[in-house]
């Protein structure tokens, strides 16, 4: 397997990436090519950050000076791919089967790169060792909505409560933020944040965060952006902090005036600005009809025995 050029402009080597892949699949060539999209992930990165803080059209702010900024950005993205870049390729590696050729994590369990949250290591044994994190991290997967519903009715029910809304409208946003609890925001080592609403990570937020690219919608646009995300220790912290979240926020006030009707509440969120899809509220709408949300838990059945007294 032939090493990749570090130099951006160089597309034979993309070319020698592409021919040696097909030849073999092996863990170098699966190295090479996680380390190949963790630089266009990083070259997207910078691009948003670039375009999210424009200059100000200064004196040496012209059309060249951008072409040069912009080839620097694409180069820088491929020189920090390299070594260890920013974790994302090794997560790639062990998703798609192959073994870093440098673990991010010590011999005696201390994570090296992306650290857990203190907090969230305080209470999960995710940061114990390379084979228990991702053995641990598969008991986290929810397989069916069916699942998904009763594990998030607990904690749904105490923040329903506190809103004066119904436990099905939150367990169906959070069903339609994570889908279903397939696709719950992760670091980049595959660590669950445990964020099930989207909430994202602004300057109120003072606990752990993590970087995500979004699809966001501008007049019915989309666009892909880089967005600070919460984390959190557990699910019911989550759903917890959602209904703090709203309560605190003076924009959802007149959300909060109809929560005893489902629609107009979610009508209520989307007009306050909870999301940018269009049709936000709607598909948590139809999610609330599904066979999933309606078929209530079995009741206990009695078993004919007499009470001890």
């Amino acid at each position: 397997m032939t090493t990749t050029s570090s130099v951006y402009t160089d597309f034979h080597g993309l070319s020698q990436l592409k021919a040696d892949v097909r030849n073999e699949t092996s863990d170098e060539s699966i190295e090479q090519v996680a380390r190949q999209f963790e630089s266009i992930f990083t070259q997207m990165m910078l691009k948003s950050m670039r375009d999210a803080a424009p200059t100000d059209g200064g004196l040496f702010d012209n059309d060249q000076s951008k072409m040069y900024r912009e080839m620097f950005d694409k180069q820088l993205s491929l020189t920090m791919s390299e070594g260890r870049g920013i974790g994302l390729k090794e997560m790639l590696i062990r998703q798609l089967g192959g073994t870093p050729g440098e673990t991010s994590v010590a011999l005696d369990g201390e994570m090296k790169l992306n650290p857990l949250p203190e907090r969230m290591a305080s209470q999960s044994p995710l940061h114990s060792a390379y084979g228990t994190k991702e053995i641990e991290y598969r008991a986290e997967r929810i397989e069916s909505p069916r699942e998904f519903v009763e594990r998030m009715r607990p904690a749904a029910e105490r923040a329903a409560e506190k809103l004066g809304v119904s436990p099905d409208v939150l367990i169906s946003q959070s069903a339609l933020e994570t889908g279903w609890g397939k696709a719950i925001i992760q670091d980049p080592n595959g660590n669950n944040s445990h964020n099930m609403f989207g909430i994202k990570a602004d300057s109120r937020w003072q606990g752990e965060r993590i970087a995500v690219p979004t699809i966001e919608y501008d007049n019915g646009v989309a666009r892909k952006e880089i967005h600070l995300f919460r984390a959190y220790g557990s699910y019911e912290e989550s759903f917890n902090d959602y209904a703090n979240f709203i309560q605190s926020n003076p924009r959802y006030e007149n959300a909060l005036s109809v929560v005893a009707i489902p629609q107009q509440y979610l009508a209520g969120l989307q007009q306050a600005g909870y999301a940018t899809d269009p049709e936000y509220a709607l598909k948590i709408s139809k999610i609330m009809e599904s066979n999933a949300i309606q078929q209530k838990p079995h009741p206990v059945q009695d078993s004919g025995h007499q009470p001890l007294i």
